[in-house]
């Protein structure tokens, strides 16, 4: 799973109304990382600005919601 569709589904998962910080974002994906994967902040948080950067995402203050 790429790093852009486990934001996207952490975001579905989390259902918050006013949209899901990026810690509790990263928190849901290092909970459901396979084993055998090692985690990337940097290439995390490249691709939270990217999927904003795209239009998938809607920043707010510090939360993203689906656009």
């Amino acid at each position: 799973m790429s790093y852009k569709a486990g934001i996207v589904a952490a975001i579905t998962e989390l259902k918050d109304r006013t949209g899901s910080s990026s810690i509790a974002i990263k928190k849901h994906m290092q909970a459901n990382l396979p084993a055998d994967k090692k985690w990337m902040n940097a290439t995390f948080l490249a691709a939270l600005k990217k999927a904003v950067a795209d239009g998938d995402l809607v920043q707010t203050k510090n939360s993203y919601k689906l656009s």
